[in-house]
Parts: structure tokens; sequence; C-alpha cells
């Protein structure tokens, strides 16, 4: 829905009162200082926040699309906010899903050279994690000590190993992802060349 003036309307109190029941005040924040805080990434862009959501949980995040989603609610998902694109700026106002509290690395597997991780963790994390094993994240964007997995994923990274090693998308078997309705899908796989269309 879109106002006359060209933006969409302000997000209802009940929108924001129903996610604070479901998730808790420590995540869903309204503050002046969170809606400025999340307004802008490193872009030059600069938007409006009207909720900003700290999630702890995956589980979360389709909770707050499926909300968005029967309020007509805008959102954007940001991790750590160090893209140059606008990709991560409320440019419509609504919601703004923080991913930074993801932080994990759930699993790595040496032998097939495979990491599970959530979005947030942090991409030189990733090789510091790995490193031991003598494994690294190949992506290495100039922002990698404190841009996350996510982001990476988002804006297919790349940097100067990427010469030689590929862009982050040639580094991705599997994502899980939330669709615009709240539901989850995984794309992808254990194969690294699936049949058919590959929407990694």
């Amino acid at each position: 829905m879109t106002a006359q003036n060209g933006l969409r309307p302000p997000v209802p109190s009940a929108f924001v009162d129903e996610l604070r029941r479901d998730l808790g005040p420590e995540v869903v924040r309204t503050g002046r200082s969170d809606l400025d805080n999340y307004r802008r990434d490193a872009s030059t862009f600069a938007g409006r926040a009207e909720v900003v959501c700290l999630v702890d949980d995956t589980a979360q995040i389709p909770r707050i699309v499926e909300a968005c989603a029967r309020h007509d609610v805008a959102f954007v998902v940001r991790g750590s906010g160090t893209g140059l694109t606008g990709g991560a700026v409320p440019l419509d106002g609504g919601v703004v899903i923080v991913t930074t509290k993801l932080d994990r690395v759930l699993d790595i597997d040496v032998a097939r050279r495979r990491a599970r991780v959530e979005p947030g963790v942090l991409n030189l994390d990733l090789s510091r994690t790995t490193a031991p094993f003598g494994l690294h994240f190949a992506p290495d964007p100039s922002s990698q000590q404190s841009c996350s997995v996510g982001g990476n994923v988002a804006n297919n990274s790349g940097g100067p190993h990427c010469l030689a090693e590929g862009v982050t998308s040639a580094h991705v078997l599997a994502i899980e992802a939330v669709l615009a309705d709240g539901s989850t899908v995984t794309l992808g796989g254990e194969d690294p060349e699936p049949a058919g269309y590959d929407l990694r």
C-alpha cells in the first residue's frame, strides 16, 4: 500500500505490539538511537527505519517476515552494514531485520572442506576458525574484518583472492532462505553442480 505522497503509510502500532509480544522488547526496538543507527549502511544512501529487530535466533526471521506480509509492512535484512550499494537501507520505511547476533559457525567438515554458518558470522572469523585445518574462506573484500557472510552472499562479494578462486557464489553450496511470505526454502544442497536452474 502506498500513500498519495508516494510513501508507504507508517507501521501500524498493532503490528509493533504483535512483534513485541512474540519476540520480546529486547529484540524489537523502536527507540530513536536504534532507528538512527540502522537507517543507513556504508553507502551514501539513508532511509527511514521504523522498527529494528535484533534477532538472536534464526527461527525469529520467518515469524517477522510473515507478520510483515500480513500487515503489508516493508522490511529489509541487514548484516554488518558495510555494503556500499545501499542494499541494507530501509528506503521505504518499515522493519530492519538485523542478523549480526546470528554469528555461530555451526559445523566444519574438514574432509569435504565445507562449513555451515549463520549469516552474521564475520568473513574473517570464518577464515580464522578454519585456518587450523589449512582452510580459508576465499572471498576477501576490503571490509572482511567486519562484513558478514550473509552480506557476502547477498552482494556476491569478491576481493583479491577471487581473481584466482572466484567470488562468493563459487563458494556457496546451499542457502536456507526466508521468502517474502515467511516460508523457508533451501536453495542448493550437497551437490556442487546440481541439475536444473541453480537459484544459489
